[in-house]
């Protein structure tokens, strides 16, 4: 069995338990800035079947707001950069969520723009495999770039991939108020924003703070208000 048929059992199962679980309250539009305002955004799409319901591809996009195009990071092979009028648009057609919003000065986006230059490369050499469970994936390199580049975010739990920290590792977390730890079987994360979670074979479930949720491994992922 190969690995994306394994990922499609495992997450189905997952699936089939909560598939009635998932909701929102007050949910974020996903809506984008004017252009002249500068900001960067992290977005995901949900996976085409059979896995549509409990996982999600995640890409950010940044507008400089210096009169040049939008700047879309993602990894589908392999990690990229290029520009784009099409912010929302990507390989699928699910329900696409903005999970944080970054609004700085043209300078700060442009210093992350520096970091998701320089980093985006080194995961390339870091990372040369593609691995849809328990990574490293698409989701593995939005959670990089994230962390080393201070982009004070949280990729939802459908977001299989995420807490790829190879065979074991110890990091902070995305939003930067917590910590994880976490090996291809297992792990956990803590944080004061993140709230507490719980990862088995790559898929995700726990309590957040607040906003007050459930942390489902289905999407959207969460029961109660939105967060990310």
């Amino acid at each position: 069995m190969n690995q994306a048929r394994l990922l499609a059992h495992v997450v189905l199962a997952a699936a089939a338990l909560t598939s009635s679980a998932g909701c929102v309250v007050l949910r974020r539009p996903t809506t984008l800035p004017p252009a002249e305002k500068p900001y960067v955004a992290v977005l995901s799409g949900e996976m085409p079947e059979p896995i549509t319901m409990v996982a999600r591809h995640a890409w950010i996009i940044v507008n400089v707001a210096d009169q040049g195009p939008l700047l879309r990071y993602e990894l589908l092979s392999r990690a990229f950069k290029e520009t784009t009028s099409r912010p929302l648009d990507y390989f699928g057609e699910g329900d696409v969520a903005l999970h944080g919003l970054v609004e700085k000065d043209r300078g700060s986006i442009r210093k992350m723009v520096e970091c998701l230059d320089e980093e985006t490369p080194r995961y390339n050499e870091e990372h040369p495999d593609y691995f849809p469970m328990p990574g490293p994936n698409s989701n593995t390199y939005v959670d990089q770039m994230l962390r080393r580049c201070n982009i004070p975010v949280d990729l939802p739990s459908t977001a299989i991939g995420k807490d790829y920290r190879g065979p074991i590792g110890v990091s902070l977390t995305s939003g930067g108020t917590g910590v994880q730890f976490d090996t291809w079987i297992a792990g956990v994360k803590l944080g004061l924003t993140e709230g507490v979670e719980l990862h088995v074979l790559g898929l995700t479930i726990g309590v957040d703070w607040w906003p007050p949720a459930l942390i489902l491994p289905v999407n959207p992922g969460r029961l109660g208000f939105d967060d990310r």
